[in-house]
């Protein structure tokens, strides 16, 4: 019986992931992560499968702003499959990114829980929902340039429990220049993590 309709195309699709054959290969996969982000010393492993670029970029878009949850659940897919088909180290904590707590009463959900809470069951990864917290608000980071991202980010982030030689993976959805993800990973450091991954579901580029 097929599932629901293929997000891209419409049509119908035989199977778990709501893409059919002939719009799964139109994703803007990212073969390699980008050097700027392998040269931060804070990342173990960086796994990011994809560009912020059409056709992915307005599901996403759609996901966040239109309330479209069944994406999430599309996204965590993708994002599962990658991982499989990569020699990845499994970790031993998944912490996603918080929104702050007005944000997430604005939005009803935080995008990055949803589309990482499947594949983390799915691969028996503790998820910690709980203990990383967005203690400060910040501007939307889309209108910034990187060292104004860095000082905007600055202690936005708190982890209320030791990682004290903790294997830790950082999940966002999408990933611009890391600044987001390096706060966090600042916050995990200072809890003890002995290892820290840059886990994302699209980069974006940056313009030229």
């Amino acid at each position: 019986m097929p599932s629901e309709p293929c997000a891209l195309c419409k049509q119908p699709v035989m199977g778990e992931v709501a893409l059919c054959n002939s719009c799964r290969p139109k994703l803007p996969q990212l073969i390699h992560p980008p050097l700027e982000l392998h040269n931060d010393r804070h990342w173990n492993q960086i796994i990011i499968p994809f560009f912020y670029k059409k056709p992915l970029s307005p599901l996403i878009h759609q996901l966040k702003f239109d309330h479209k949850l069944h994406y999430a659940r599309l996204f965590g897919l993708l994002f599962e499959a990658h991982l499989q088909q990569h020699d990845f180290i499994k970790p031993d904590l998944i912490i996603p990114v918080p929104l702050h707590k007005k944000r997430l009463q604005e939005r009803g959900f935080n995008q990055a829980l949803e589309i990482i809470k499947q594949p983390a069951k799915r691969l028996q990864i503790p998820l910690d929902r709980t203990h990383c917290r967005r203690i400060r608000a910040t501007s939307a980071q889309t209108s910034l340039h990187a060292s104004a991202r860095k000082q905007n980010l600055k202690q936005a982030f708190q982890i209320n429990r030791s990682l004290q030689g903790v294997h830790v993976a950082l999940f966002d959805d999408v990933i611009t220049t890391g600044s987001t993800l390096l706060a966090v990973a600042a916050a995990a450091k200072k809890a003890g993590a002995a290892k820290i991954d840059l886990w994302a579901l699209a980069y974006t580029p940056p313009h030229r």
